[in-house]
């Protein structure tokens, strides 16, 4: 699968551009990153983001099965508060690409993740994937 490369206003996992970063985790391995996803949220007002976000990471903590190709995830919140961006990390985008297949969205059929997908002042806006932005080899002297 050909992976197109991240927006340019998408300067990598901690930064982006109009967007704060609110919380992230995961278990930032040592596993190359083959795969961003960007999760688009849109949200009714700051509290809502927040709120929404705060929920995920309980799902997550709860989560029976994770996916075994998923590696970090870093929500960033839109400087209106009306819009979230989770950019995460994956193995592969078909470790993406399976996490979904079963229509549940990435989590288990879970209560935690039931909360999240019906969060109050959220809705869903979009799920794309790009390649992972080149990491500068370290100059050796």
């Amino acid at each position: 699968m050909t992976l197109p490369e991240l927006p340019a206003f998408v300067h990598g996992r901690e930064e982006i551009d109009g967007f704060t970063l609110y919380r992230s985790g995961g278990p930032r391995d040592q596993r190359e990153v083959g795969c961003v996803v960007l999760v688009t949220v849109d949200t009714d007002d700051e509290t809502a983001a927040r709120a929404w976000v705060d929920s995920v990471f309980v799902a997550l903590a709860s989560e029976p099965n994770p996916h075994p190709g998923g590696i970090s995830a870093a929500f960033h919140i839109r400087e209106d508060g009306r819009q979230v961006i989770n950019y995460a990390e994956w193995v592969r985008a078909q470790d993406h690409v399976d996490a979904l297949s079963d229509g549940n969205g990435v989590g288990s059929k879970t209560a935690d993740w039931r909360r999240v997908q019906n969060f109050p002042g959220a809705r869903p806006a979009g799920v794309e994937r790009y390649r992972p932005p080149v990491r500068a080899a370290a100059e050796v002297e």
